[in-house]
């Protein structure tokens, strides 16, 4: 048990449920978004202030509260991959922020037309259980992808970019989309849909891969980043690369040698 006091800073991250982690160059914040439950994500340099966020799944309202306090300069708005539940939010941030540049990899920009007409793409019961649900789902659902509009930086695989002295590498991780991308910096992976705590993402949806292309993606980034690696997935918990080839059993390493 910490016998430390706890910062302010701390004490305002639990007080609002908000998840905050932080190192000598970045700092990472966390909000569940929209009615996907997607987890957003802030990233910003402690020197130079620049930041850009992850997944903007709905409302972010704390975490732009953090970009206004902090008076960052919000570069980025990232998207892993372009399924509804992970872009609701862009056009009310866009508003906010019309100089930050939409980064989304080339194939998944080709497929927002295909989200668009999801009633066409998906099965019939996939259909009829989002009809079923709750209004704000339908709403998601039906998201207007022209909202986007043309891609600020269209991200390639293995590609670095630059945020303040920060070096963001991509890795293009099919599987659960055509064109999932995943985003490792410093410590830290945001994973999107790709991979999970004890899971990998669905194969079943249009454009999907299949389970083959989604544990090769998987694999490729076991063997890429350290087994120390924190993974901040699109939902659901945190975990790390070197837990996940150990206990997860959709993808899993067996005699894994732990890498530092």
């Amino acid at each position: 048990m910490y016998k430390k006091p706890l910062s302010l800073h701390l004490l305002v991250c639990l007080f609002l449920g908000l998840y905050c982690s932080k190192s000598e160059d970045f700092i990472i914040h966390h909000q569940v978004s929209g009615p996907g439950e997607t987890n957003s994500y802030l990233l910003y340099t402690v020197k130079s202030k620049k930041a850009a966020l992850f997944d903007v799944g709905g409302r972010i309202d704390t975490l732009v509260s953090i970009i206004n306090d902090e008076n960052l300069d919000l570069k980025y708005i990232f998207i892993t991959h372009a399924h509804p539940d992970h872009v609701y939010g862009i056009a009310a941030i866009m508003e906010k922020y019309p100089k930050a540049k939409i980064g989304i990899s080339g194939e998944e920009y080709e497929d927002t037309d295909l989200y668009a007409r999801w009633e066409e793409a998906l099965d019939s019961a996939l259909v009829a259980a989002v009809k079923e649900s709750p209004p704000e789902i339908l709403d998601m659902m039906n998201f207007d992808f022209e909202a986007l509009g043309e891609p600020g930086i269209t991200l390639e695989d293995d590609q670095i970019l630059k945020l303040g002295d920060l070096r963001i590498r991509t890795f293009l991780s099919p599987g659960h989309s055509r064109g999932s991308i995943c985003f490792y910096v410093g410590d830290a992976l945001f994973s999107g849909d790709v991979l999970f705590y004890r899971q990998v993402g669905r194969t079943d949806l249009p454009q999907s891969g299949g389970p083959e292309e989604i544990v090769k993606s998987v694999h490729r980034l076991y063997s890429s980043l350290s087994d120390k690696t924190k993974v901040y997935p699109g939902h659901g918990l945190f975990t790390d690369i070197g837990t996940e080839k150990l206990e997860n059993e959709e993808v899993r390493v067996e005699s894994v040698s732990l890498q530092n």
